[in-house]
């Protein structure tokens, strides 16, 4: 089965970026108590120059809105005109799926900064585009870093690591509260001061933590056998480690994702699964859940994984993405092939 790649979006060699967004602090207060800190005395705004030994996950791009306008063919995604402050001027792409922090307004005149993925693909254009997985507006009481963290909670570019005390907010990009692993997750973070060292440390005031965005592989096959890798799933077997399951038939979505039947299939796999009514939740096992219409997967305590298609309910049976079984619930393979829908923890598919 063929999975289609996201594209990286528009980028550009033209302009020099920075790897991330500080603003001055008006003043630097009484920082929380910071772990291991040492002998470490002064405080100052993280605006001053870091030493950044690494290269960050994300660049920025920094300026003043000069215009705003419709981005033509693309629903819900804008132009963002911004000059910086030595002239040079880049279009922020802005899609529905940017975060906004803090669901700041964002009008010409305002001072912003869109972070966008370092190592994305980059195209030869003018002014440059980026296209914007955080936008901020400039907030002269609060920093912000976007970045991901370690398992010691320091940033990609070791410039800061986070110290979290009960006071800090930790979120999810819906406002949810989030409990789980910050390590190795892309980290919106909000803070006031931080400790002159290296890596800088801070108290963080809010982290908030992105959706994740799954990556689906690629299965290139003969072109001879493409016309029979899809075909009319509704009326394939379902074998779920290698054993036929009787099923509601699957069927493929007016987007061309094929869709399966929750409950058979994860009983197959051995899994309860249940309605948590508090939660509205459709709950498998202990730590999977979803619900019917919301394109937000949750495994554990992870944040919430998009797979692009929302569980949809049919009769009376709930169906989900195939690609379900792979992302979410961690099978190693859920695909269609030869006629049949194959979900397995087999030698993974390449």
């Amino acid at each position: 089965m063929k999975y289609k790649k996201a594209l990286a979006g528009f980028l550009s060699v033209t302009i020099v970026s920075i790897s991330g967004f500080t603003v001055f602090a008006n003043n630097t207060g009484d920082l929380k108590t910071i772990n291991d800190s040492g002998n470490i005395k002064e405080i100052m705004p993280i605006s001053e120059k870091l030493n950044e030994g690494q290269e960050s996950y994300f660049n920025s791009f920094s300026g003043v809105v000069k215009e705003i306008r419709d981005f033509e063919g693309v629903e819900g995604s804008q132009f963002v005109l911004v000059e910086n402050e030595e002239g040079s001027i880049a279009n922020i792409v802005i899609s529905k799926d940017t975060y906004i922090v803090n669901d700041a307004e964002i009008a010409v005149g305002s001072t912003i900064t869109g972070f966008y993925k370092a190592n994305a693909p980059m195209i030869m254009i003018y002014p440059a585009q980026y296209n914007a997985e955080v936008v901020a507006v400039e907030n002269k009481d609060q920093n912000i870093k976007v970045d991901i963290f370690n398992k010691d909670l320091i940033s990609s570019d070791n410039s800061l690591k986070l110290n979290i005390s009960d006071d800090t907010e930790i979120i999810l990009e819906d406002g949810k509260s989030f409990e789980g692993d910050l390590e190795n997750r892309k980290l919106v973070v909000t803070y006031d001061v931080s400790t002159k060292s290296i890596p800088a440390q801070t108290n963080p005031i809010k982290i908030v933590v992105l959706f994740e965005e799954p990556v689906h592989p690629n299965l290139e096959l003969p072109e001879e056998e493409t016309g029979t890798v899809i075909g009319d799933v509704s009326t394939m077997n379902i074998v779920v480690n290698d054993k036929k399951i009787e099923a509601p038939s699957a069927y493929t979505n007016e987007d061309g994702t094929v869709m399966v039947p929750l409950r058979a299939i994860a009983e197959a796999l051995e899994f309860d699964i249940n309605w948590d009514n508090e939660s509205q939740s459709i709950m498998l096992g202990k730590g999977i859940s979803l619900k019917v219409g919301e394109d937000n997967y949750t495994y554990m305590k992870t944040s919430p994984i998009k797979l692009g298609t929302a569980p949809e309910l049919v009769e009376g049976t709930t169906f989900v993405p195939l690609s379900f079984f792979k992302e979410v619930v961690r099978m190693n393979n859920a695909y269609v092939f030869e006629g049949q829908i194959v979900i397995d923890n087999a030698e993974v598919m390449e």
